[in-house]
């Protein structure tokens, strides 16, 4: 044992340190013990006791079971506890269940060991008191989940802090293939994950739950057979009142079926297959991508449904049903512009779309726009915004042609993340407005920049930000129909500038 200069031994062992180190032990551990003697029919508490029932120094606490502390059930189990070591002079134990008087609830265990004098005969009783509320708790929010987990047709998987399977539920063994028994105590990635899985997805799965307690997103996996499958995860950290982590809750969804769709469609589309063809994956890639943010609201409400059964809404569970809340939204959203996407196409094609078109001012037109359409998120920044043309009435239909700007320029604020506010800037020449749309993003590589305007065709280096890939197209198409048109110059990492020509 290494000693510090200066540090008194003597000191150290010294009773009064003894009994200062014992009661912070005690406080630690969440534990305190009480002597009752017979013959003088006293209880004497030790200073954590005090701390449990939260009462003061001078609460008589022989009266304990005679309070309301203890319901009739639980005052008998204690009577029955006592009798059984007073008759039997052996150690017994037994769990109780503590009525605060707020409301609140408590679970201790209480171990009573007799006192016996040198004749064998008892004279008292010993009880050591372990707070275990945070256990129960535990336990019990575990078992709801698992009754939950159970009516889920996803994956539902409980881990411990080290990542060791603690509880599955039956779609896992259904769909992965393997038992619980198989399983339990085994961190999933050991026997999950496979040659193909992506590196780049382990670690990031790694770095966001390091980083916020929470992950969502695609993994390749493996079944017990060896075949492939593909799973949206949605992971989120389970804490205890004092911010302690105690498990991870991960709901996987089986996405294979549309990663297949995923991969059909690329190849489709890099074969330039003809058009009849083409149309027939796009409407397959349509239904099937309508499932994935499907899934993915699946999985958030799972986990929502899990901590809603809790009793108590702490500052962890909020945050938790924040993060939630907010994924859901977001791929509701999505769902719904990809499906009027896809509907816009279609009325396109077939030549149902009919201009609405009204007698506005175009100035008035475009101030309610841009004051209408800040950054959603993010930064919240808005549009440097320049009406340099004289103002006229032009016969316009007002809510496509919104549908387009909103389009060019959400895209201007999506692409230039942590950049200045885009501009957004209107001329006049030869009976024509000119809306140029200029932001310093990230850029289209020059390879790309052919294909921008084609049906789900997205650039290179935009694959990580969200999108369907058709909303310049349809914008295209709009714009067309106005009697007007799209143009874009713009370089790598030098951003993007857009310009819609629309004559009145």
């Amino acid at each position: 044992m290494n000693s510090r200069s200066g540090l008194n031994l003597k000191s150290f062992d010294s009773f009064e340190s003894q009994q200062k180190r014992l009661h912070l032990l005690s406080k630690a551990a969440e534990i305190g013990d009480w002597c009752h003697t017979f013959s003088t029919n006293f209880t004497v508490w030790s200073e954590y006791l005090y701390q449990f029932y939260e009462v003061g120094k001078d609460f008589e606490c022989s009266h304990l079971l005679g309070d309301t502390y203890y319901s009739e059930p639980e005052k008998e189990k204690m009577r029955a506890l006592i009798a059984r070591v007073t008759i039997h002079k052996e150690e017994q134990s037994e769990e109780f269940l503590v009525n605060m008087p707020d409301g609140r609830v408590k679970w201790h265990t209480t171990t009573l060991y007799p006192m016996l004098d040198t004749a064998g005969d008892i004279i008292g009783l010993y009880g050591v008191l372990q707070n275990i509320t945070a256990r129960k708790e535990n336990e019990l929010e575990l078992q709801r989940m698992a009754y939950v987990a159970e009516k889920t047709n996803g994956i539902v998987m409980i881990t411990d802090p080290e990542r060791k399977i603690i509880w599955i539920n039956h779609s896992f063994e259904e769909i992965l293939g393997y038992k619980a028994e198989e399983v339990m105590g085994i961190d999933p990635a050991a026997f999950l994950q496979g040659p193909e899985t992506s590196r780049v997805t382990i670690h990031e799965i790694a770095r966001s739950l390091k980083n916020t307690g929470t992950f969502s997103g695609e993994i390749l996996n493996y079944t017990k057979s060896g075949e492939k499958i593909w799973l949206y995860l949605n992971i989120a950290a389970v804490y205890d009142d004092l911010g302690k982590l105690i498990n991870y809750v991960a709901v996987e969804n089986d996405i294979t079926l549309i990663k297949m769709a995923e991969q059909r469609l690329q190849k489709a589309m890099e074969k330039e297959r003809e058009l009849n063809r083409f149309k027939t994956q796009v409407v397959n890639l349509a239904s099937h991508q309508f499932r994935t943010p499907l899934a993915t609201i699946r999985s958030s409400v799972d986990l929502l449904d899990l901590k809603m059964e809790s009793a108590h809404l702490g500052a962890d569970f909020i945050a938790l049903f924040r993060k939630h809340k907010a994924i859901m939204a977001e791929e509701t959203t999505r769902m719904t512009e990809l499906m009027e996407n896809i509907l816009d196409i279609g009325r396109i094609d077939e030549g149902k779309i009919e201009l609405s078109k009204k007698n506005l001012s175009f100035k008035q037109f475009m101030d309610a726009f841009v004051a209408a359409n800040a950054e959603p998120n993010g930064q919240q920044r808005k549009l440097d915004y320049r009406f340099n043309a004289p103002d006229r009435i032009i016969s316009m239909d007002e809510i496509l042609l919104r549908n387009v700007l909103r389009n060019i320029v959400s895209n201007a604020f999506k692409y230039s993340e942590q950049k200045p506010s885009p501009n957004l800037s209107v001329s006049f020449q030869d009976d024509t407005f000119f809306i140029t749309v200029r932001d310093q993003g990230i850029g289209i590589p020059e390879k790309d920049q052919p294909f921008l305007f084609q049906s789900f065709f997205r650039a290179s280096n935009a694959k990580i930000f969200p999108g369907s890939g058709l909303g310049l197209m349809i914008a295209k198409k709009l714009i067309v129909l106005h009697g007007g048109n799209i143009n874009f110059e713009s370089q790598l990492d030098s951003g993007c500038t857009v310009t819609i020509r629309l004559p009145i």
